[in-house]
């Protein structure tokens, strides 16, 4: 007993709190579909995974400036890529 209390102390410490712990876990979701599926749109984003696609473009942001994803422009649409592109460039029609 004594020693599953030291263990969920240990993950409290690493972990901070639980917004934190959410917010990372959102993080690695996003990263994780970036890099299986290529170039993709947060609304697209939003759709797979059943978010607010406010939630998406915060996550995707806090990526992009973390420098593992990158942000393309094409035309009025915005789409997302990771920073480690096994993809080619984005094709522009």
């Amino acid at each position: 007993m004594k020693k599953a209390s030291v263990y969920l102390e240990e993950d409290e410490e690493e972990y901070g709190d639980e917004k934190e712990w959410s917010a990372e876990i959102k993080r690695s979701v996003v990263e994780f579909v970036l890099r299986k599926f290529g170039i993709l749109s947060s609304s697209d984003l939003s759709k797979a995974l059943s978010w607010k696609v406010r939630e998406v473009n915060q996550v995707l942001k806090y990526l992009e400036s973390t420098g593992r994803v990158k942000h393309a422009k094409l035309g009025r649409n915005s789409v997302w890529s990771p920073a480690e592109e096994r993809y080619l460039s984005p094709m522009y029609y």
